[in-house]
């Protein structure tokens, strides 16, 4: 390791040179030396600085995701609330009468609220709590934490009703097929992976079990409604 000169150590260094002309000037400038510890702890400094949050990362943000794909599903069921209104026949691509058959059925009620006005409102929430946490922009008494529970829970209890919407599909309506039931699944198991990234990002083990806990009530509930309207 190189020497150092620090104050007035360096005058008995000074000493020993050979002697110089007349008008030749030696300059001996201080030099701090840092440790290999403090050098460590700088480089492990930049690299924490340098680390991106789910939020802050390059390209459309998992938070945008949920809020483009949540807009997408509030349309959706906006759509299917508006039939339900209005008694009219829904136009299906894939399935033909089977998927009207599907959408009008008793299972489309669930405590007396047609499926798609709580898809409505799931979809909704989900679109506004991703726009919220891309800002970084919430109301008063909920921060970052709450929302990505929030987002959380919706995304988990959702996947978790489609995937026994399409048990029920597949066991009691044998051969049907219904394309917004097999799209609103699509977007609900989309939401809940992106949102679970996003858990396991931000090592919030805890949400992930308590969420989970909600998406088995939510299930058994559906659950019984229908064994209560089908005995």
């Amino acid at each position: 390791m190189a020497s150092c000169f620090r104050g007035g150590s360096g005058i008995s260094s000074i000493s020993s040179l050979p002697s110089l002309p007349h008008r030749t000037r030696l300059s001996v400038l201080p030099v701090k030396c840092l440790s290999s510890r403090q050098s460590r702890d700088s480089d492990s400094d930049s690299d924490l600085r340098t680390t991106p949050s789910p939020s802050s990362t390059s390209g459309f943000s998992p938070y945008g995701w949920c809020a483009g794909i949540g807009g997408v599903g509030f349309l959706e069921t906006t759509y299917l609330s508006y039939l339900k209104l209005t008694n009219s026949d829904a136009f299906c691509p894939i399935g033909g009468a089977s998927c009207g058959d599907v959408l009008n059925s008793d299972y489309a009620v669930v405590f007396g609220v047609p499926l798609p006005f709580i898809g409505m409102f799931a979809y909704g929430l989900v679109a506004v709590l991703g726009l919220l946490l891309a800002r970084k922009s919430f109301p008063i008494g909920i921060n970052e934490s709450y929302g990505r529970l929030i987002l959380l829970g919706s995304s988990t209890s959702m996947a978790a009703a489609s995937a026994y919407f399409l048990y029920i599909l597949s066991t009691n309506f044998s051969g049907a097929t219904c394309s917004y039931c097999l799209t609103s699944a699509l977007l609900s198991f989309s939401l809940f992976f992106i949102s679970l990234k996003v858990c396991f990002l931000c090592q919030n083990f805890s949400h992930f079990i308590a969420d989970s806990l909600l998406s088995v009530d939510v299930v058994e509930s559906i659950n019984y409604h229908y064994r209560l309207s089908f005995v």
